[in-house]
């Protein structure tokens, strides 16, 4: 399997993260928790270390029913899962989150994820109740190359009921198979 590379762990200065949100976020409740997000990632990037108090505020933006607090906070905690056990526990759990679309942004991040990370993951989507976070687990598999999604994806074709799905699952085990 072809290692992918680990993203750096780099933020901008506040201001300019902050700034981004200036023409998205309307709601004060999203740009506080978006600017804690800020704060608290700028910390994780100064001190080389996570806590409970710098990834709570990433993992409530990943749980937010806002789309883009959410992607906002599941792109974070994803670069982090290739630095910290920490927030590799927190993806786990915001993957098997209680809210779909959770689930669903949390398992189209996955290729973003060390193989360590993803792999396991995309498994257990691959069984998830819902067919949205099925066939985003099946895209997901098809975004980096790794050979041993194959038996995986070919056990997850014999059970999917839902044809969509099971495209998208063929279309993965072809690409896997060609790497």
């Amino acid at each position: 399997m072809t290692r992918r590379k680990k993203p750096r762990l780099f933020s901008f200065a506040r201001e300019v993260e902050i700034g981004h949100f200036d023409e998205v976020v309307m709601d004060p409740s999203e740009r506080a928790l978006l600017e804690g997000v800020v704060d608290a990632f700028i910390e994780i990037c100064n001190t080389q270390a996570v806590s409970e108090r710098t990834l709570g505020p990433i993992v409530a933006a990943a749980r937010h029913p806002a789309a883009y607090v959410r992607g906002v906070g599941i792109t974070r905690l994803t670069v982090l899962t290739h630095y910290f056990e920490d927030a590799i526990s927190a993806l786990r759990e915001v993957a098997s989150d209680g809210d779909e679309e959770v689930r669903l942004y949390a398992t189209a991040s996955l290729p973003n994820t060390p193989d360590a990370v993803a792999l396991p993951l995309l498994t257990d989507a691959l069984a998830d109740a819902s067919w949205r976070v099925r066939k985003a687990a099946a895209q997901a598999a098809s975004a980096f190359p790794a050979p041993q999604l194959v038996p995986v994806l070919e056990e997850a074709a014999r059970h999917e009921t839902d044809a969509r799905v099971r495209i998208q699952i063929e279309l993965s085990t072809q690409f896997q198979r060609s790497r």
